[in-house]
Parts: C-alpha cells; sequence; structure tokens
C-alpha cells in the first residue's frame, strides 16, 4: 500500500522586500525542520522526496534530511509551489509504483486541502487536529489503497470521497 508522507515546511521569516518564492526559514522553523526529520527518521526509508522549489521548502528539506539515515531521491518540482489540490494529485499520480513511502514537502493551502481530501475522517484526535490547523511543520502520513497513477481517478477530485487511512498527524516542534 503507498504512503503519503505530507510535510508543511516549517515556520519562514517575512524580510522586506524579498519575493514569496526566496523567504527563508526563521529561527524556529531551523529548530523545527530537524524535529521532522527525526520524526521521520522513526519509520520506514522514504522512496522518494518531491519538494517545491520555494527557499523555505528546500531548506525544510536540507534540514529534515540530515536526520534520516539516507537521504532518499529527490525531486523539485515546480508545480507544487502555489498548487492546489488537483495540481497535487497530477504530481503524485506521476509516481512510480515502486515508489512505496513519498514525502512531499509543500505549502498551505494545497497540502492542507490534500490531506482534508485524502483521508477519511475516523474521529480521532489526530484526524480533527489535522482539520482544525494543519501548521508549519505539520506532518500527515497517509495510506493509501490505491496506486500512485490511479490515486487522482479514485480521489475523483473535486466531488469525490475521500479514500485514505490518516496513520498519523504530527506537528513537528525543536528544542
Amino acid at each position: 500500500m503507498p504512503t503519503l508522507l505530507l510535510l508543511r515546511h516549517a515556520k519562514s521569516a517575512w524580510p522586506p522586500g524579498v519575493p514569496d518564492p526566496l523567504r527563508p526559514l526563521n529561527d524556529r522553523g531551523r529548530r523545527d525542520a530537524p524535529a521532522a526529520g527525526r520524526i521521520l527518521a522513526e519509520g520506514d526509508p522514504i522512496d522518494l522526496a518531491l519538494v517545491s522549489p520555494a527557499a523555505r521548502t528546500g531548506q525544510t528539506y536540507d534540514l529534515v534530511v540530515q536526520q534520516l539515515p539516507q537521504r532518499p531521491p529527490t525531486r523539485t518540482d515546480d508545480r507544487i509551489y502555489e498548487a492546489g489540490v488537483g495540481d497535487l494529485l497530477e504530481v503524485l499520480s506521476e509516481t512510480d509504483d515502486s515508489v512505496r513511502r513519498l514525502l512531499l514537502v509543500g505549502h498551505n493551502s494545497g497540502v492542507e486541502m490534500l490531506a482534508w481530501h485524502l483521508c477519511t475522517p475516523d474521529g480521532s484526535g489526530q484526524y480533527e487536529s489535522m482539520v482544525r490547523k494543519y501548521p508549519t511543520a505539520g506532518l500527515a502520513e497517509i495510506e493509501l489503497p490505491v496506486p500512485w497513477r490511479e490515486l487522482a481517478a479514485a480521489v475523483a477530485w473535486p466531488t469525490g470521497s475521500p479514500i485514505g487511512r490518516l496513520v498519523s498527524f504530527q506537528v513537528c516542534r525543536g528544542a
């Protein structure tokens, strides 16, 4: 069963005059991103990472992978920046079937909306927490019952029903 790990980038700064794609992480973001890496290191290896080209997502990912036993194959995909659910489903549908665990590092509102659209409501505290707020450095692990190439059709965006199971939702915070 494919597993999607959805990580919203860590907290970013808003320096005056810096365009949105170039905004860096702030101090809290630089503390929180390694915490996400430590959580991911506890799980099975990641087969592929898809990362938005924005500076804050790249910086988040660089700090995450420093905590992993090995760096997974990584692709930067321009479509992840400012992506909606349909865009993200398209990106995911191009993933090879050999990829069992995929990490996507992106932005809100796309990451949050994708998680909501994929996860079957289960009434758990983690699900309720994810639906209430998907903050920076939020990390959802979602098991999917279909191969990547069938995901968009199975979800039937925008009118379909959720098909995935939320394994966990954590807000990664560093010391």
